[in-house]
């Protein structure tokens, strides 16, 4: 009986340490993220819900952002899509493919009017394939 309650305590803890939740796209997106084909192209996510569009270390446009499971005229349960609305009241949808998965440093996304991915880096000098 000890040998049976021990494997199972052995097991709920060691479930327990392997299923810790990674943080939600929502934190794993704040920061700086350089686009990977022109790396002078730079996104910055705000905790405010801001996104400031660089290039070149000037800004160009500011929008908010909003991560959730639908967009525009795109839903599903399990992918999360972002919003972004400029000052005009303008809407822009993409799908988040990754944030960061495993530390990786990349941020994949698709236009959702194109069907268009877009690759970010969160370093500067990171090298990744297209």
């Amino acid at each position: 009986m000890r040998k049976l309650f021990f494997t199972l305590a052995l097991l709920f803890f060691v479930s327990a340490l392997f299923s810790q939740t990674q943080d939600p796209s929502s934190k794993r997106i704040l920061g700086n993220w350089y686009s990977n084909t022109i790396r002078t192209t730079k996104w910055v996510f705000t905790q405010d819900g801001k996104l400031y569009n660089y290039d070149k270390d000037i800004m160009k446009v500011m929008y908010k952002y909003s991560i959730s499971n639908s967009c525009q005229n795109n839903s599903s349960d399990t992918s999360e899509f972002i919003t972004l609305r400029d000052r005009d009241g303008d809407e822009y949808c993409f799908k988040i493919n990754a944030v960061n998965e495993n530390k990786n440093g990349v941020l994949s996304l698709t236009n959702m009017s194109n069907m268009q991915p877009l690759i970010f880096v969160n370093d500067v000098n990171l090298k990744i394939a297209q």
